[in-house]
């Protein structure tokens, strides 16, 4: 018969032994995308330094130009290989403001649900090996805490925060999946409205209208830090509606 210590030491194995089978899935899941794609489809990497570039991509495949764009915003957000303005200024080029916001919003969607239920399935040891145990445990506090919901519509809302460890960390923390997605559209929806308009009227040639829209997208940006306080406090009561 085993002793409490014998099995709380198999208990012990049988944990490593899962934490170190989820840390190769994830590394798979992680890595293993970007390196297929820099190994067989480094052209395609290579072609999409600029806004031409993407459009000329998606034109030549028309027909399965909204999947293409799909995927590309679903990857940016998975393994962030991809520059994500560069495509959405496209998407706005080629697809036009309103289609390019519907499946931006669709891909970014389907990113975070991914990034969330990834980190979930594999649980927190191989998302803090593989991402850095102090940077997820950092995020993972904060949506943990009180203000989990104002926190996470800021980091989505102002441009330039990084946040792509936030689905991730959000799968291993109590945040509710449903709110995060919400908060996390509502947020990106004013950077990624200011891109695809951009890529819009680039297309339409008003130069005019582009700098108006560049300089509304930084008196936006400016307000959004002036008045966070404000914004938390908003942001607070629009949980207590939807929560």
């Amino acid at each position: 018969m085993k002793t409490k210590k014998q099995i709380f030491k198999d208990r012990d194995i049988k944990s490593n032994l899962s934490a170190i089978l989820n840390l190769i899935l994830l590394l798979i899941f992680i890595v293993a995308i970007p390196v297929y794609i820099w190994v067989f489809h480094r052209d395609f990497i290579r072609n999409i330094d600029s806004i031409e570039e993407v459009v000329a991509l998606l034109d030549a495949n028309k027909t399965a130009a909204i999947l293409i764009y799909l995927g590309m915003q679903i990857m940016q957000i998975i393994v962030s290989i991809l520059p994500g303005q560069v495509f959405q200024v496209a998407a706005g080029y080629y697809f036009g403001f309103f289609m390019g916001l519907v499946y931006s919003l669709t891909g970014a969607a389907i990113g975070t649900t991914i990034t969330y239920f990834v980190a979930k399935w594999l649980g927190s040891n191989a998302i803090e090996v593989l991402f850095g145990k102090e940077k997820i445990d950092k995020i993972v506090k904060m949506l943990n805490s009180n203000r989990a919901y104002n926190v996470v519509f800021l980091l989505y809302l102002i441009p330039g925060i990084p946040k792509d460890l936030v689905g991730y960390a959000a799968g291993i923390s109590s945040i509710n999946f449903r709110i995060l997605l919400v908060l996390s559209i509502i947020g990106r929806t004013f950077g990624m409205s200011g891109s695809l308009l951009f890529g819009y009227l680039y297309a339409q040639k008003q130069y005019t209208l582009m700098y108006i829209v560049a300089t509304i997208a930084v008196m936006i940006f400016l307000i959004c830090i002036i008045y966070r306080k404000k914004i938390s406090k908003w942001m607070e009561n629009f949980y207590n509606k939807i929560g």
